[in-house]
């Protein structure tokens, strides 16, 4: 690693200035780089090649440098790099897999944790006795925690389609639906949700968005 330091590193900081021009990047990597000695700058080499440590840029909002995505395409053309790739998709409930016909761009990203895990931050409803007569939302002593809409996203990623059926219409309005739900489940120990959807029952806070606007004489759909 001795004879190859000067050039490793060289070539990192010209990346790196490469890709976020007059950042602060490059030279916090140059005094990184200058703390290692030559085993633990081998042993940063090895653990990047495996996997287990990335290389971050720090591009903060309104910053004067900005990160382009004509110039991250540009320099990964020049890398051999290919930020597009064709799918697997397994979208369930009997479809096969599929290979999706089109490209679509695939990055790695950092993600935060969405839910608290603190005892004292933890919300559990009493019972399931109190909805909120405009939406038929638990409230009150019934209400619990709630889903977010980066937790919906994942959702919607994993293709947990009956998830956010169950938790959005039958746990998230839909009264009649809801009493179904746990009528079936108090006789039977279970539920299906294509026997739910068969009674056609509607969320309360989409009738009640339907009259607020009907009241304003505007035409909808919503229920």
């Amino acid at each position: 690693m001795a004879k190859n330091r000067k050039a490793f590193v060289n070539t990192v900081l010209d990346g790196i200035e490469r890709l976020l021009p007059g950042s602060q990047n490059t030279q916090m990597y140059k005094e990184f780089f200058s703390g290692l000695s030559d085993d633990q700058l081998e042993q940063f080499v090895n653990d990047l090649r495996a996997g287990r440590k990335h290389l971050a840029i720090i591009a903060p909002n309104f910053g004067a440098e900005k990160l382009t995505v004509e110039r991250n395409l540009q320099i990964a053309k020049e890398w051999g790099h290919n930020f597009f790739t064709r799918i697997w998709m397994n979208p369930g409930n009997g479809i096969p897999p599929y290979l999706t016909p089109r490209k679509y761009a695939v990055f790695l990203l950092p993600l935060g944790r969405q839910a608290q895990h603190l005892v004292k931050k933890i919300s559990i409803p009493e019972d399931n006795k109190s909805i909120d007569d405009l939406t038929g939302q638990p409230t009150g002593s019934s209400q619990g925690s709630k889903i977010s809409y980066p937790e919906m996203q994942i959702l919607t990623a994993l293709n947990l389609d009956d998830s956010i059926i169950e938790f959005m219409k039958y746990r998230g309005g839909d009264i009649k639906g809801f009493n179904s739900m746990m009528a079936s489940i108090n006789k039977t120990g279970g539920v299906s949700l294509r026997q739910l959807d068969k009674a056609g029952t509607k969320v309360k806070s989409t009738v009640t968005l339907a009259t607020y606007l009907t009241g304003m004489h505007l035409s909808n759909n919503a229920a």
